[in-house]
């Protein structure tokens, strides 16, 4: 049976929100709205709006976050050692909530949409150290992005990892669809980037260092397939150096790219030394089938 706190409200007229968040400071207001919404929190047996004013004598009941997950990890993971497992995140699936609550309160995911990070906490794999800052992330992708990631399962090796990351020991290779026909066969883009006015983050002689390396795959019809290897790990990076070339991602609304059903920019592989045993390890996860499927429509115009 799921958790439950009931209150008898005492008090003078409040909005619900206002007085739930009070009474469960762990929780944002808009965790809280959200529950209000779904119905995890009713007054005398009823949901009603966030909105909703409180009158004395009221009852809130209030049923409380608890580990839950849609979607089974195993149906994720490609490998799983002793102090790390890999897995492959789908497109549209935000890594962790975008509320920072989240890291000093882990059970707060679960009043959020689904996450990587719930789906981990909910079933987490064997020898998972609960207590994990982050829930052992050491890098993240984009919400649209799909593709291979490194999870610890250990304080030490995610220290570690999160070392190798900052020292750029950590090699990674994406491919992504550009619309138009990027013309050398491969090059380097050393521009800054960092969030200009507005909060967009763009190209800027005042930003921060930023390289990416590319190789042209294939061309075709007015678009280019085309691998990406980021020596340095800037938010937004891949999709502001394409747009930046002239190119934008295939699906980046935010970077005028052609529309599509998704941002055709996928993680395809991760290489670097177990920093514990330094043993090479390479990781892939193959470009997925809604990837291949723009490709085929915009080179065959369908």
């Amino acid at each position: 049976m799921p958790e439950t706190k009931t209150i008898v409200f005492d008090g003078y007229t409040r909005r619900l929100d206002v007085f739930v968040t009070d009474e469960l400071p762990d929780l944002s207001r808009s965790i809280v709205q959200k529950m209000i919404k779904d119905g995890k929190v009713t007054v005398d047996g009823k949901t009603v709006k966030p909105s909703w004013p409180l009158t004395r004598g009221e009852t809130v009941v209030i049923t409380l976050p608890q580990a839950h997950a849609q979607r089974d990890l195993k149906e994720l993971l490609i490998h799983d050692a002793k102090d790390f497992f890999v897995l492959i995140k789908p497109a549209g699936m935000l890594v962790h909530p975008q509320s920072p609550i989240w890291e000093e309160n882990p059970e707060t995911v679960f009043s959020t949409e689904e996450t990587l990070v719930s789906i981990i906490l909910a079933n987490p794999p064997k020898g998972f150290d609960t207590s994990i800052p982050r829930a052992g992330l050491v890098h993240r992708l984009d919400r649209e992005t799909s593709g291979v990631m490194v999870v610890a399962k250990t304080k030490e090796f995610q220290a570690e990892m999160v070392s190798l990351f900052a020292n750029r020991e950590v090699h990674k290779t994406y491919h992504s669809i550009a619309c138009g026909e990027v013309p050398d066969d491969k090059g380097t883009i050393d521009v800054p980037i960092g969030r200009v006015a507005g909060g967009k983050i763009k190209a800027s002689e005042v930003g921060r260092e930023a390289i990416t390396d590319y190789k042209v795959l294939e061309r075709k019809n007015g678009f280019t397939y085309i691998e990406l290897y980021p020596r340095t790990g800037r938010t937004n990076q891949l999709r502001v150096h394409l747009n930046w070339l002239g190119y934008p991602v295939l699906g980046d609304w935010l970077y005028k790219g052609a529309t599509a059903e998704r941002l055709m920019l996928h993680a395809r592989k991760i290489e670097f030394k177990h920093p514990l045993t330094d043993k090479k390890l390479c990781f892939e996860a193959p470009v997925p089938k809604d990837f291949m499927d723009a490709w085929k429509r915009v080179t065959q115009g369908k």
